[in-house]
């Protein structure tokens, strides 16, 4: 919360000029960090992207793989996928992507919204993630994985090399000082 006024006259003698002047300043470096900030922010957004395809990804072949390890030569896939779909956790649907490296419970998605999902989107129009792995290609999956783990991070740290160093100046730091309390009246 900033406490500024961008008031273009001056202040009155009774006012606080200087929590004003202060206020405005940080304001203005808060806003120019922003700024600064914009490409780290948007590859942190393409990363945490990137997770939840991957977590939906993998879901959809979890579902896909129980529908047809459920399926035999006289089963109605129908009434199988709506039972699978009806209750996930009686299949480990989710136990099973949670088994996985690097997924969180806190990734996972709603239980509800692959009801709608596949109600738009037939089970019969999605093939197994391995065979969407050609030899020249490679896998879907293992891309998105090393753009997760390797490629956008070290995107992130080779923009972190070209920083200014006057960022970690003494006008910013301080040189050790303690930091002042801009609030308190002197």
């Amino acid at each position: 919360v900033y406490v500024s006024s961008f008031w273009p006259m001056e202040y009155q003698a009774e006012t606080h000029r200087d929590l004003f002047s202060k206020e405005e300043i940080s304001l203005l470096e808060d806003l120019n960090q922003v700024i600064e900030n914009r490409l780290e922010n948007k590859i942190a957004f393409i990363r945490q992207h990137a997770i939840r395809v991957r977590i939906h990804a993998l879901l959809v072949d979890r579902y896909l793989q129980t529908y047809k390890d459920k399926m035999t030569f006289f089963s109605d896939g129908e009434l199988v996928f709506r039972d699978i779909v009806e209750d996930p956790d009686k299949f480990y649907i989710f136990k099973t992507i949670l088994a996985k490296t690097n997924v969180s419970k806190f990734d996972l998605p709603n239980r509800e919204a692959y009801k709608d999902f596949f109600g738009v989107n037939p089970i019969h129009s999605f093939k197994l993630l391995a065979q969407q792995c050609s030899y020249m290609g490679g896998c879907f999956l293992e891309k998105i994985e090393r753009a997760i783990t390797h490629e956008l991070p070290d995107l992130l740290g080779s923009i972190g090399l070209g920083k200014k160093a006057s960022t970690l100046s003494c006008d910013t730091t301080g040189c050790g000082e303690t930091p002042k309390n801009r609030y308190k009246k002197h």
